[in-house]
């Protein structure tokens, strides 16, 4: 052996290329790890999500159930008096919504994704709106108005009524809280709309605008393709959103209101729903001026049979 491969740069060459590659693994490794650990935590933290639900679930089903009785009840007490039977049968209808609601919660909470799959069916989107509407009426303020523009008649299709419905509700009852006590208008419509040119990321959200104070914020939540959509547009006057806000809407558990006036929960599901059937959300928002939400639902979903 010659002293030259023995020499000092030689060996320390070899030591740096050793030890970088040491480095590059161990921090591959730790990376690995770190990942592995976030995911357990995010499986614990669902597993005691899962064992809520199913807890909370059961117990308000118990209420909802002495509530529909009453209800029923009292409807057939009012038969000489329509107006006030109608309110009561606004009540019954209410409490059923929310057994649907809680069965949703159990199938959740046992992990049932196969069994609320067979609650889809042929529904209306316009039908589904009105009912809400009118549900929708006593549970806003007084100086909100609430209005409805019908732009679409082929509007069937497969989807759980239910799900639908109470996302409407939770985007209503977000505009009326982003208005606050002054007067206000929401805006609600349904149209048919022709996408040409693909947008979004599948089960990504994709952000623009809003690096100024004042600039206009959009978001698209999921994917769009070349097709036609039936829209659902829910448009308010409120305060508007920043972009650090906007970006954040659909977290689980961020919410902008005060300690217990709001769980965050209400924009993850409704994203979850829009995924479940091939559908986007598109958010438009400039602060102190209003947002809109629009419900990008693939159109013709009839069921064949």
């Amino acid at each position: 052996m010659t002293a030259a491969f023995f020499s000092l740069p030689a060996f320390c060459a070899a030591l740096t290329v050793t030890v970088l590659a040491l480095y590059w693994k161990i921090r591959k490794q730790r990376a690995l790890l770190t990942r592995q650990a976030e995911e357990l935590r995010a499986a614990r933290r669902q597993e005691a999500l899962d064992t809520m639900a199913g807890g909370i679930a059961h117990d308000f089903n118990n209420i909802l159930g002495s509530i529909l009785g009453f209800g029923v009840l009292l409807e057939e007490d009012l038969i000489a008096a329509p107006e006030q039977r109608d309110m009561a049968r606004q009540i019954t209808t209410a409490a059923r919504r929310g057994q649907n609601i809680v069965a949703q919660l159990m199938r959740y909470s046992r992990r049932g994704a196969a069994d609320s799959a067979q609650l889809t069916m042929p529904v209306s989107l316009d039908a589904i709106i009105r009912e809400n509407i009118d549900l929708l009426t006593p549970c806003i303020r007084r100086s909100t108005r609430l209005s409805y523009t019908r732009g679409a008649d082929d509007d069937i299709i497969e989807a759980d009524a239910t799900q639908l419905g109470q996302a409407l509700v939770n985007l209503c009852l977000n505009a009326d809280h982003a208005i606050g006590l002054r007067a206000g208008h929401i805006r609600i419509s349904l149209d048919r709309l022709c996408v040409t040119v693909p947008c979004g990321e599948d089960n990504a959200l994709v952000i623009s605008g809003g690096e100024e104070a004042g600039d206009t914020v959009t978001l698209i939540n999921g994917r769009l393709g070349s097709r036609d959509y039936l829209r659902i547009r829910v448009e308010d006057d409120g305060e508007g959103m920043t972009r650090d806000v906007a970006a954040k809407i659909f977290d689980p558990f961020f919410t902008t209101r005060d300690v217990g006036a709001g769980s965050g929960l209400g924009l993850p599901a409704l994203q979850g729903i829009l995924q479940g059937l091939g559908g986007a959300i598109i958010v438009t928002t400039t602060r102190f001026k209003g947002s809109v939400f629009e419900l990008m639902i693939p159109a013709g979903q009839k069921n064949a049979a």
